[in-house]
């Protein structure tokens, strides 16, 4: 059934479904209740609005499973039942959708902040997404759509524990402020790069604002994409009545800029907050006008940090700047810990990118702490060089970005491992390679 959710994404846009939370609360679901506690307790509530977006014309039904992780959960006194809300999430819409319906496990955000920042290590993530993602695969989820991230290492971090933990189909969606960047500052087109070379399916934008709030977004991430993009908006922005959100937004206004999305690369259409069934509706009647066009997604051969990025493939000379890591003064401020000063001398407003060669450093060293730094000291793209396979691959898995990576015969480096943490494989003379 996936590899005809993947055919027909290339070839036409799949309706996506809208809103929980906005059904739940019609139907009695009080502010302090988590909405999915009522894949237990309510099932039948639960299951009957799967039905009504079904009805309305989902192609893809998303599951009440948002924030059914360990974190929110324990927030609620349910952290026992974290396996059991997902399953049954899960469960109640496969029962709904039948053979021609496509059922996507929705997973969001920890709640938490990241290192250095705040207090959750990326390892730690990691594992809070892999328990909740093998109830969603052992109920039978088609796909695991990560959505509403505001942090891209947070939404790497779920990337990788669905790669190596499940066979689940990947999208991967964000959410981001007016400057068409997240909340940690990552701009569209770094979200769009960093996981499609992750291997998602998938990638795009929703919640935020209304649908004008993400035309920019998704027309920058079509610049850049060699994927199909998804996009699920607010229905508006809310009003405060009575202490509760009221969106104003009518399914007509809404579903107008469907057409637009569609010209930008979206396959995968849907609505986040405030949006109902009749919502969802309104874009099928404008989905029902429209001829998608072809794809025009784009090969990638660029690099990026966690907030710029560098197509690698002009025919230009750029202006580089490397940080050996060979001689004895640096090699000792990496064992001690002297990130920021082992930082402090590059003058990065110059350069294009950081080439940094590790060289033979082979003892284990702070490579969290060195990432940290780098990442908050230089804002441009990284290429890299070690010999060290262990150090390669600690620091592909732990960088917030997309690293290009010097292949060299002298190591026991492979090209699909690289890849599995997406880097740009590189020759010596710094110009990507094509071969697998």
């Amino acid at each position: 059934m996936m590899k005809d959710f993947l055919r027909s994404i290339h070839e036409r846009v799949l309706l996506y479904d809208g809103s929980k939370g906005v059904m739940l609360q019609r139907r009695g679901l009080k502010g302090n209740e988590a909405s999915e506690s009522w894949n237990l307790s309510k099932a039948d509530e639960v299951k009957n609005i799967y039905n009504l977006y079904k009805q309305a014309g989902s192609d893809v039904i998303q599951t009440n499973t948002f924030p059914g992780n360990r974190v929110t959960l324990e927030k609620h006194r349910l952290g026992d039942k974290i396996y059991q809300i997902n399953f049954e999430g899960v469960k109640l819409a496969k029962e709904v959708a039948g053979d021609n319906t496509y059922v996507a496990a929705s997973v969001g955000p920890t709640g938490m902040i990241l290192e250095p920042a705040g207090d959750l290590s990326f390892d730690n993530a990691y594992n809070i997404f892999k328990e909740q993602l093998r109830a969603i695969e052992d109920a039978g989820a088609d796909i695991v759509n990560f959505e509403t991230f505001t942090d891209l290492n947070e939404l790497r971090a779920a990337i990788l524990a669905a790669k190596e933990s499940t066979k689940l189909t990947i999208i991967a969606s964000v959410t981001f402020n007016e400057n068409s960047r997240t909340l940690s500052g990552n701009s569209a087109e770094v979200c769009a790069l960093v996981c499609q070379s992750l291997g998602v399916a998938v990638v795009g934008a929703n919640c935020s604002g209304g649908p004008d709030s993400l035309i920019e977004p998704i027309k920058r991430m079509y610049s850049v994409a060699s994927i199909p993009l998804s996009v699920k908006a607010n229905a508006g922005m809310p009003a405060l009545v009575n202490g509760e959100a009221v969106y104003n937004q009518k399914p007509e206004q809404f579903s107008s800029y469907t057409k637009e999305f569609v010209e930008n690369g979206v396959r995968l259409i849907g609505g986040c907050c405030g949006t109902t069934p009749e919502f969802i509706s309104a874009i099928k009647k404008e989905l029902d006008e429209i001829k998608a066009p072809v794809l025009e997604l784009r090969s990638s051969s660029t690099i990026t940090s966690a907030y710029n990025y560098l197509d690698l493939s002009k025919d230009k000379e750029y202006s580089i700047q490397e940080l050996s890591l060979t001689e004895d003064k640096a090699v000792n401020m990496v064992k001690s810990g002297d990130f920021y000063n082992l930082f402090r001398d590059c003058k990065t407003a110059d350069m294009d990118y950081l080439l940094i060669d590790f060289g033979n450093i082979k003892e284990p060293f702070d490579i969290g702490g060195f990432i940290s730094t780098l990442s908050f000291s230089i804002k441009k793209p990284l290429i890299i060089k070690a010999e060290s396979t262990e150090i390669l691959y600690k620091f592909l898995r732990y960088y917030p970005g997309r690293v290009g990576v010097v292949f060299s015969d002298n190591t026991e480096t492979s090209f699909s491992q690289l890849r599995h943490y997406g880097a740009l494989i590189l020759n010596e003379e710094l110009e990507p390679m094509t071969s697998s």
